[in-house]
């Protein structure tokens, strides 16, 4: 016997974990076969799916309506793939970096890492100028690799907020390698 959809919507925002589970059951597999067509990897579809319906249960009683439950997890599902696919990005950038730095510069291995070491301290040092709230958001971004949405959220602010603070930053330590 069908469920009502109504009914069934209404258990959902309560926190029923059997409509859960048919809502589950009923926008997983959707959803999973077009997150993992666009990430490529089963098993990181799969997480990204798992977080949506985690997002999709814990903010159960904002949602108004029952046609809107799949763009949600849907529009969920997207951003942590972009996410992902973003994260991907910036750590292939910096290992195809770093293995540029010691296959054309540095024949010992010990002297790249010096060099590096080198690079660290200066970047270091030049963030510690920077004032208060770009420095905290420069460190939380790039040295413990939280998203600018992870930031927002953390420091109460907007994420515009969070994007230009850290361009200004990014400005700042261009400038000053340069000189």
């Amino acid at each position: 016997m069908a469920e009502n959809p109504t009914l069934l919507f209404e258990r959902f925002r309560q926190g029923d974990g059997s409509a859960f589970r048919i809502l589950y059951d009923r926008y997983f597999r959707m959803l999973f076969l077009v997150t993992r067509e666009y990430v490529g990897r089963q098993d990181i579809a799969e997480d990204i799916v798992t977080n949506a319906f985690i997002k999709l249960y814990h903010r159960r009683t904002r949602i108004r309506d029952a046609d809107h439950i799949y763009g949600f997890l849907f529009v969920v599902a997207r951003n942590e793939a972009v996410g992902h696919h973003r994260d991907q990005k910036r750590q292939r950038v910096a290992r195809e970096t770093q293995e540029l730095l010691v296959d054309r510069e540095y024949n010992d291995p010990q002297e790249a890492e010096l060099e590096r070491d080198r690079w660290m301290e200066k970047i270091r040092r030049l963030v510690g100028e920077l004032p208060p709230a770009q420095r905290q958001i420069f460190e939380l971004h790039f040295f413990k690799g939280l998203s600018v949405r992870e930031i927002a959220n953390q420091l109460n602010l907007k994420e515009t907020t969070v994007r230009n603070q850290r361009n200004r930053a990014l400005s700042f330590l261009r400038q000053a390698f340069f000189l």
